[in-house]
């Protein structure tokens, strides 16, 4: 899969108006997390995969001082992002991929992503790169919906036409320690739950409410690794 289809896929979210969901799907798993990234004043963040650029605005407003740089693939994401920009947070959106981070060694106090990485072209090399542009000490904080134990999630490579990485819980953690980091990681259900049978409306990902209830259940992938000192 290359750099340009992903970049057009989403470009065409854009124009079609599904980028406008993303916010509203992640944003309750997006708002348990980032409090716990320990985000302290005139920290800089790194967000992979920006998309609108929704929560590089959080990450930069987290702690008084901070700042955040969001990267996207998509010409479309970035200028969606630029758009909604409130003039107020610390908060830029630039275009590049994940396998090369155009930031020198150790630039980033936290790297964050959200339903972003299993895209990556190549897994391992964005791997190393989150690792080089951390500073020692500094902490990515990956989250992924789309992993083995998700069994339901298996078939959104199709879904979405994009190769997507699809690894066990065990699986990702392996990728990330093989660099040099700490890895831990643990599951994060969505508060609001799997929402009302009566109301449910099926789509492709959910075609049925058994599936969106089984793909609350197995809950986002929230990676959390530790550049050593």
């Amino acid at each position: 899969m290359s750099h340009d289809r992903i970049a057009s896929t989403f470009d065409e979210w854009v124009q079609s108006g599904q980028a406008e969901g993303l916010q509203a799907g992640h944003s309750d798993v997006v708002a348990q997390v980032i409090p716990q990234m320990g985000i302290r004043a005139g920290m800089q963040t790194l967000d992979l995969g920006c998309g609108t650029g929704w929560a590089t605005r959080i990450l930069a407003a987290a702690a008084p001082g901070a700042g955040a740089i969001g990267i996207d693939a998509s010409a479309e994401m970035i200028a969606k992002a630029e758009s909604l920009h409130d003039l107020t947070s610390r908060a830029r959106y630039e275009r590049g991929t994940f396998e090369a981070i155009d930031y020198k060694d150790g630039k980033f106090d936290r790297v964050f992503s959200m339903e972003a990485l299993y895209y990556a072209v190549d897994l391992d090399q964005s791997i190393s790169e989150i690792h080089r542009v951390l500073k020692p000490t500094g902490v990515a904080h990956v989250i992924v919906n789309r992993f083995s134990e998700s069994r339901h999630s298996e078939g959104w490579a199709n879904t979405v036409g994009l190769d997507m990485a699809y690894l066990s819980v065990d699986e990702w953690q392996a990728r990330f320690a093989g660099v040099g980091f700490a890895v831990e990681t643990e599951r994060v259900l969505d508060s609001r739950g799997p929402g009302d049978e009566a109301s449910f409306e099926p789509d492709a990902h959910c075609p049925d409410f058994q599936t969106r209830v089984e793909l609350h259940e197995a809950g986002s992938l929230w990676i959390r690794a530790t550049k050593p000192e």
